[in-house]
Order: structure tokens, then sequence, then C-alpha cells
């Protein structure tokens, strides 16, 4: 079966946001786009009277609303719409992860929508974003209401990359790449670092020169991760940025000319659940233009490598 773009609706502004957004992405990838809307079922003696079928003939409205505004705007684009009677985090991670059909395709991209803390602030992340978030297996974008047009993109001209040279970086860099050439915009890739809390305690913080030659290090290993890629797209403008600052702060600046903000998640698979990291959580919650969150394993190249290292020294 052929990969899709999803996009989860509810009937809301930011849903609708969310929706006009995907769209117009999967009409760039020439892929279908998949429109899913969840409810749960909730067994109650006013099932009885027909809640349940209320219920499924609002979202019966709702998809077909959702079709038609899709139908209207990209008549070329293939659209089907499905609604799922279940918890939908539940439904959507199913949808994304291709559970919901035995020879089910994984989505290319998961589109969410997501409310905004005022008019120049990031996303209100609730409890199903997040969790969505740190459950599937393909990229996940969440547009805010008022984040695909208007002011805040007026003048967007750029793709945004938070880079770390060290872990998930061309998980990132494809995405970003990938999404700069489609658009033909051109791409910043921004890699952004502060001295250990250690340096802090023990007060030699102020007489470490963050422009000497750890800038210089640190625009070396931002170089080194980017190279691959601009090769591969040499039709991409590219600008790279090193900077000493707290990455999510450096993101927020910059996301004030970007058309879409592009950030890693690693994957975690752990006895306490999956989560989102600090700089993720943080980014979330400060950046107002759309923003794609890109999973990535924690390489275990990186890990036999450590191995491999460990033992040639014991040798």
């Amino acid at each position: 079966m052929p990969r899709s773009v999803v996009v989860g609706v509810d009937g809301s502004p930011e849903s609708l946001a969310a929706l006009d957004w995907a769209a117009e992405e999967a009409a760039q990838r020439r892929l279908p786009l998949k429109v899913v809307l969840a409810w749960p079922t909730v067994v109650t003696p006013l099932s009885v009277l027909g809640t349940v079928d209320l219920a499924r003939r609002q979202a019966d409205v709702t998809l077909r609303d959702a079709e038609l505004r899709v139908r209207e705007r990209w008549p070329e684009l293939a659209v089907m719409s499905v609604q799922v009677p279940t918890e939908p985090v539940h439904a959507l991670v199913d949808e994304v992860n291709g559970a919901q059909e035995p020879d089910g395709a994984p989505a290319e991209l998961l589109v969410l929508g997501s409310r905004g803390f005022g008019a120049v602030a990031g996303f209100l992340v609730g409890s199903v974003s997040q969790r969505v978030l740190t459950r599937t297996d393909c990229p996940v974008v969440l547009v805010r209401r008022g984040g695909t047009e208007g002011e805040e993109t007026a003048t967007a001209r750029e793709v945004v990359a938070g880079v770390d040279p060290f872990e998930g970086a061309d998980a990132v860099l494809a995405h970003a790449f990938e999404t700069a050439q489609r658009r033909g915009l051109p791409l910043r890739a921004v890699y952004s670092w502060t001295l250990p809390a250690t340096y802090q305690y023990a007060g030699i913080a102020a007489s470490v020169d963050v422009t000497g030659e750890m800038l210089v290090y640190a625009k070396g290993e931002l170089a080194r991760v980017v190279q691959p890629w601009r090769r591969k797209y040499p039709q991409v403008e590219v600008v790279e940025e090193a900077v000493n600052a707290r990455p999510a702060k450096l993101l927020a600046d910059r996301a004030s000319r970007a058309e879409l903000v592009v950030i890693g998640r690693r994957v975690r698979r752990t006895p306490l659940g999956a989560h989102l990291g600090a700089v993720a959580h943080a980014v979330l919650h400060h950046v107002p233009c759309p923003i794609a969150v890109v999973p990535y394993e924690r390489a275990e190249k990186q890990e036999q490598q450590q191995g491999q290292q460990q033992e040639a020294g014991d040798a």
C-alpha cells in the first residue's frame, strides 16, 4: 500500500490549520492524504439513548466537511478519511505505524494541530499530542492556528534545522534538506551549545573563551555533518550557524523567519515509557511556526563503536 500523509482532525480551528498544512504537504510530496478522526466509545446507560450513534454522526459530518475543504483547494489530491471509535492516541499511533491493516504501510508524516499560548508564543502540547509524539515511527509536524499564514509567516523564507552533530543529525538534516528543496527555500542549520554546569559551579565559566578554539571546533563539527547533505542537495542554499546559546531560545529566535523548524527526537525504549527530551519539549513551547519532530534511534553504531574502542584500548 502507498505511504500517505496522515492528519488528525476533530473540527477545532487548530485541527483545520493542521488539515490545510497537511494537504499542501501531501500535494507537494505527491502522496495521498488520510484524514483521521478518533473518538473513544464509552459504554454507559446513556449509550442506550443513542449517544454513540450521535458521536458517530458528528464524526461523519466533521470528516465530510474536512474532505470538502481539501477537495475545493487541492482538487487533484487523493483524499481518504476514516473515523476510529477508540482512544485518540492509540488510533493515531496505529494509523501512522501501519497497524490498522495487516498489509498497511506506515505513514510518511503525521500532522497535528496544537493550541498556542499567544500571538508570539509556541505550542500548548496537550496530553494527546505529547503522547503521540513519543510513540510514532514517522516525523510529526505540529501546526498552530495562525501558524500557516498571516503576519508570522508572511516573511518566512527558510527552513531552520536544530542540529546536534553528535546525535541524530542525519535524520534531522535529511528531513530539513528534502523540505527545503521541495519548497525552494534556503536552509539554516543551527548548532548551539552551552558550557557544562560544572563550569558555573567551579566559577570558571567567565574565563572560558567561547569565541576561540571552542567556537572553531563547534563550527567544524557542524560542517562535518552538513557537508554530505550539501553534496546530495546542491541546489539548496545553506547557512551554517554555531552559537554559544541555549538551543530552545536560539531556535525560537530563528523561527521568526522560518517556514518550518526541524528538530530531532531520540526514540527512547525504557521501562518508564517514552518521553520527550528537555530540548525538544522547550522548543515545542517557545517556537511559534510549524515544527517537525523527527524520530531517530540512538545509533547502535555509536554504542558498537564505543565498545570496539574500549576493546581496542584493553588490547
